[in-house]
């Protein structure tokens, strides 16, 4: 998958389908993320730096260097924004995007575990003919029933709530302060390296 195919999908097969309003539950996957309006890096040429500026009606002298005009990005760096977030909006839905690395919190990817076990496991068990794989795959899929999907968004909801209430519950004032004495040297750790 690629940004062009995603957003392509997203605009014409998704959107037009989805009863309004709707909640999209995004990962963080770099084609869901395009950003709109996409940040200068130090491997962009000044002329795109300044031209960024413009756009952004940020006030600049054109005599900086590179790392100073990197600062000034830096000092105004927007919250991004991201093209299927704006899609979505102009269709009146809404993205969720999901915290790094929480694929629990994503009811698709325990029914993607399912199907793909489904076809793990029988696959090739009547030959290895390109039809015979993609009769496989569409049985594996159907496997992903509405009643296998309605438990699936349950049990996630469960576990985003079970999530929700530990971090409720968890006192951050529990936590002693960490309190470095800049004023010591090497010396004064000396015995503790037995």
């Amino acid at each position: 998958m690629n940004e062009t195919n995603f957003l392509y999908w997203f605009e014409h097969r998704l959107l037009p389908n989805l009863a309004e309003p709707s909640i999209i539950v995004m990962d963080n996957a770099s084609y869901h993320s395009t950003v709109v309006n996409k940040m200068p890096t130090t491997a962009s040429k000044i002329a795109d730096i300044q031209e960024w500026f413009k756009k952004n009606g940020i006030q600049y002298d054109d005599t900086l260097l590179k790392t100073q005009l990197l600062n000034i990005v830096r000092l105004n760096m927007p919250q991004p924004v991201y093209k299927a977030d704006v899609l979505a909006e102009e269709h009146g839905h809404c993205v969720l995007h999901l915290p790094p690395y929480h694929y629990i919190f994503n009811p698709i990817e325990h029914i993607w575990g399912i199907t793909k076990s489904y076809y793990r496991d029988h696959v090739g068990t009547d030959g290895n003919s390109t039809e015979k794989s993609i009769a496989m795959w569409k049985e594996a899929l159907g496997k992903a029933t509405p009643e296998i999907w309605a438990k699936t968004v349950q049990h996630t909801e469960k576990e985003i709530q079970r999530w929700w209430d530990r971090e409720v519950a968890f006192n951050h004032e529990d936590i002693p302060p960490l309190i470095l004495n800049l004023d010591q040297d090497d010396s004064d750790y000396e015995d503790l390296s037995d």
